[in-house]
């Protein structure tokens, strides 16, 4: 995409009282950069299994279990660890994993993770403070996600359905027993 282009991103602005992203209302940021506040997630969620799959002739297909953890420390942020090798995931398909998560977070819906896409938080942004979406309460964005699990489809692993499943397995995580028995999860 071209430099000012009309849909090319524009990252967050952190401002006096809050920070301002496209169309997404959030609450008050840390004024110095520091902790203060409550973090999200406050507790560790482990074992969160998505399995994606659209079988149409526009198909994608996603498995994957990942682990949600506070960030050490009492950092704010965002780090997402691939330790798996492109046997499992290639490297374009895990960051699409890791935008679904973070766009989960920031507070976009799930018709927004592949189309009218709002810009992610750079990682100074998110160390100096990005409130956690909305509906998951006060907090600051201080996550860590560990993939721990993944199977490549020749043909159908994409990019885009990795990304809906990150923001899945986001919303899994938060929403834990409520989810679980979620349609997209099962086998086609």
């Amino acid at each position: 995409m071209s430099p000012g282009s009309p849909r090319e991103a524009k990252p967050f602005a952190l401002v006096g009282r809050g920070c301002v992203g496209p169309g997404i209302p959030l609450p008050r940021c840390p004024s110095n950069g520091h902790a203060s506040g409550m973090r999200f997630p406050a507790e560790a969620r482990r074992d969160v299994h998505v399995r994606y799959t659209r079988p149409s002739c526009m198909g994608g297909f996603a498995w994957f279990t990942v682990d949600f953890e506070p960030l050490p420390d009492g950092r704010l942020g965002f780090e997402f660890v691939n330790p798996l090798g492109p046997e499992d995931i290639d490297a374009e398909c895990a960051q699409a994993v890791s935008d679904g998560i973070l766009l989960w977070l920031i507070g976009a819906g799930p018709q927004n993770v592949n189309f009218d896409r709002p810009p992610l938080p750079t990682a100074t942004e998110l160390a100096a403070g990005v409130p956690v979406r909305p509906d998951a309460g006060p907090g600051f964005i201080a996550l860590r996600a560990v993939l721990r699990h993944s199977r490549l489809h020749p043909v159908d692993s994409l990019p885009w359905t990795h990304a809906r499943a990150g923001w899945r397995a986001a919303d899994k995580s938060w929403r834990g027993a409520e989810a679980s028995d979620d349609p997209m999860d099962r086998a086609p």
